[in-house]
């Protein structure tokens, strides 16, 4: 850069006499200054190198991002905090480069990495200025709209399936109220079996129909109506609910629910269907005679709900697609169960925490917010009191 202070400096150095040396180097200091202020109020890290690789400067962006200690980050090289790169190639090279890189250390983050040489005498950079971006946040906002995508299409498809299966179904209870009519008529030995067989099968038309409407509603709920449920009693009729298959395995339920819970505004069939989900999941991937444990308990903020089984595990390949929608590995599976479980959960503010290791089980968490909401006031000598903060129950609209 021409023209700065420093320049001047250097031009009129033999004329500069000793008793403004000092005003001059004052100034030199107070002009460094004031571009690292600058440089350590950027979001982006910004890093110069040697031409060898060596730290010579860093901000303050660069501790967040990349976990660097500046205290003993200068004149080590590079390559010590970036190991994946080939730093030898790219300084080699001598030229820009621009690529993304994931790193996992102080956080998991994405990162845009930007290097641009720093020319010095005869061509030959005298050092690099590597400046780094983060894209994490610009990556979870693409992959909700993915996400959004995905919802979108498996809308459609769900308004499909349950058209063209409520037709042959309304088909099926019409010739099954027929028939149950003509055979109350009739004098006849078996008549009273065939009567029960057609009750089965009447009830069976009902619950698919009943299956068909939950789904649907679950993937493209309607303007819920919410009331302040207890969140205890929804997990004991769940568990009701599954009694017979659980029963079937020879499963232990270990209960361990909170007592005095707060009461949460939310509808109590959806969070059922979520409930549902996750109990037969969690009961599947076991074995006969296993044991699931379930609890529940609240923070100033969220109330929270676990099922902790000691079935087979996730992978760690299959723990990243586990929620997608299709992904199954269970013969039979639709792959759409914890997909409804998470769009239910996202409706009513809450979100699902999966914690798996193959082969010792897995631990499904929902966390719920409370209607009243504990905001944390910070006095004198860190003391802390608890205000509380009503909120008004909302339903969204997807």
């Amino acid at each position: 850069m021409k023209n700065t202070f420093f320049d001047k400096l250097i031009n009129r150095i033999d004329r500069v006499d000793q008793s403004n040396l000092q005003t001059y180097l004052q100034r030199l200091n107070d002009e460094r200054g004031f571009f690292e202020t600058i440089f350590n109020t950027l979001q982006e890290g910004i890093v110069v190198v040697d031409s060898q690789g060596k730290i010579l400067y860093l901000n303050h962006a660069v501790t967040t991002l990349l976990g660097i200690d500046p205290a003993r980050a200068m004149g080590m090289p590079m390559s010590q905090y970036l190991k994946e790169l080939d730093w030898e190639k790219i300084l080699s090279e001598g030229r820009v480069v621009n690529r993304d890189l994931e790193v996992f250390y102080p956080q998991p983050r994405y990162l845009n990495f930007y290097l641009v040489p720093l020319d010095g005498e005869n061509s030959e950079p005298m050092g690099y200025a590597l400046i780094f971006h983060d894209l994490t946040a610009h990556r979870a906002q693409a992959r909700e709209t993915l996400e959004s995508e995905r919802l979108n299409a498996v809308t459609l498809l769900a308004a499909g399936v349950a058209h063209e299966l409520g037709n042959p179904l309304n088909s099926l209870n019409i010739h099954l109220q027929l028939l149950e009519r003509d055979l109350r008529k009739q004098d006849g030995k078996n008549t009273d079996e065939l009567l029960d067989s057609v009750r089965v099968a009447r009830s069976e038309v009902a619950r698919l129909d009943t299956i068909i409407n939950q789904f649907l509603g679950a993937v493209r709920p309607s303007q819920a109506v919410r009331n302040l449920v207890s969140i205890n009693t929804v997990v004991r009729e769940s568990l009701a609910f599954l009694e017979p298959e659980i029963k079937d395995r020879d499963i232990i339920v270990q209960e361990e629910l909170a007592e005095a819970l707060p009461l949460i505004p939310a509808n109590a069939d959806q969070l059922k269907q979520a409930l549902y989900n996750l109990i037969k999941n969690a009961v599947q991937a076991m074995s006969h005679g296993g044991i699931l444990r379930v609890t529940t308990s609240h923070s100033d903020t969220h109330l929270q709900i676990s099922f902790e089984d000691n079935g087979t595990g996730i992978s760690v390949e299959d723990m990243a697609h586990i929620t997608e929608p299709y992904f199954t590995r269970r013969k039979g599976g639709t792959g759409l169960g914890l997909f409804i479980v998470q769009r239910i959960l996202h409706e009513h503010g809450g979100h699902l925490e999966l914690l798996s290791e193959p082969g010792r089980g897995t631990t499904a968490r929902i966390l719920l917010p409370l209607a009243e909401r504990r905001v944390r006031l910070l006095g004198p000598g860190d003391e802390s009191q608890t205000a509380a903060a009503p909120e008004e129950p909302k339903t969204e609209t997807p």
